[in-house]
Formats: C-alpha cells, sequence, structure tokens
C-alpha cells in the first residue's frame, strides 16, 4: 500500500483527503473545503509530499505571509491547490505508486500543440488544464489512445 494513498479502488475522493490531511467523501466537501479556505497545515502537508513551489499558487510575497500569519488561503489559491490534489489522486490511480506519481507529476511534456512543454504541476493550476490533465489518465486507465 502507498504511503500517502491507499489500494487502486479507494475514491478519489478520500484520496485527495489523504493528501491534504482533511475528510473528503464528495464534491460538497471540496466545495466547502474551497469555499472556507485551505489551512496552512493542508498546505504544507500537499507541499511537502509533492515538492510543490509555493508560487504555483499564489504570489510568493502573498504565500510567504499567509504561511507566516497562519492564514486560511483564499477561495482562488484553495481552489489552485485542490485542482493539483485533484489530479495527483487521479494519477495516483493510474500509476499505483506514490513515487511514480509525483515524477510524472514534475515532468515536463507537451500536452498542448504548438505549446512549451509543461509539468503536469504547472497544468494542473487552472481548470482547463486540470480537466485536460484527468481527461487524459482516464483515456490511459481505459485503454482509450
Amino acid at each position: 500500500m502507498n504511503a500517502i494513498l491507499a489500494p487502486r479502488d479507494e475514491s478519489v475522493f478520500a484520496r485527495m483527503g489523504r493528501l491534504l490531511g482533511i475528510p473528503v467523501k464528495s464534491e460538497a466537501d471540496l466545495l466547502r473545503i474551497g469555499q472556507d479556505g485551505v489551512t496552512v497545515k493542508a498546505f504544507k502537508r500537499v507541499a511537502a509530499q509533492l515538492a510543490l513551489p509555493p508560487d504555483l499558487i499564489g504570489p510568493a510575497t502573498t504565500m510567504r505571509r499567509r504561511l507566516e500569519g497562519n492564514e486560511r488561503f483564499t477561495q482562488s489559491e484553495s481552489e489552485r491547490l485542490l485542482r493539483i490534489a485533484r489530479v495527483f489522486a487521479e494519477a495516483s490511480r493510474l500509476f499505483d505508486d506514490d513515487e511514480a506519481t509525483k515524477t510524472w507529476m514534475r515532468t515536463a511534456s507537451t500536452y498542448v500543440p504548438g505549446q512549451p512543454a509543461i509539468t503536469p504541476l504547472e497544468l494542473a493550476t487552472s481548470d482547463s488544464g486540470a480537466r485536460l490533465l484527468e481527461e487524459g489518465i482516464l483515456r490511459t486507465v481505459h485503454g482509450i489512445f
């Protein structure tokens, strides 16, 4: 069994919750977490597990202030972090190995024709980028190439 995430049949919500250190059972839970703002503790947990550069979530000075002041993240910052967590949770089902998933998240590739290579971590910060990654993961899981 993986250190962060559990068996392959565990739900994406449970996997996200395990990564965040927050119980997550549904989209409603994710909506609440996003609206309330992710805690510094949850951010630090994800950042440590994924070697997440803080400036992917917000400007460096803002991130430093949030971390030093133990402030909750804004809704848009929280949603960025939740998208990254969701992509990681989906990919971990595909790879069934945390280290392989982390490596994939940090490895740049060309996901959009005509655009420069980008890492899944960077791509997952936008809604469209996360959807593109999730679609690719689901296609691979189901053997549709």
